[in-house]
């Protein structure tokens, strides 16, 4: 199941596991032998991975179906700058309105 979301996490990000073995300064079978799951990454790496993808360790050790904060950076990665920018302003006016 771990393999399984760090290899989903990682493709997600457009990461080879090369990419990811650079970035953890791991070995590429480190890599392979985690997606595979013939091994596990120690709680140091594990936390490096959350880090580096920011995402949760519950999501990706399968505790959590979802990960809320993940599932919006992968919504808003379909919108263009401008139309962020009008999301904030709204955001922001939302707020404002609230607050009167």
């Amino acid at each position: 199941m771990l393999g399984e979301m760090i290899a989903e996490v990682r493709k997600d990000h457009g990461d080879t596991q090369i990419k990811l073995a650079q970035k953890l300064n791991v070995s590429v079978q480190t890599v392979q032998a985690w997606e595979q799951g013939r091994s596990s990454p120690d709680h140091e790496t594990l936390v490096k991975i959350c880090k580096l993808y920011n995402v949760s360790s519950d999501y990706l050790l399968g505790l959590s179906n979802v990960d809320p904060a993940y599932v919006q950076r992968s919504r808003l990665e379909n919108f263009t700058k401008e139309e962020l920018k009008e999301i904030r302003s709204f955001e922001e006016y939302l707020l404002w309105r609230r607050g009167r």
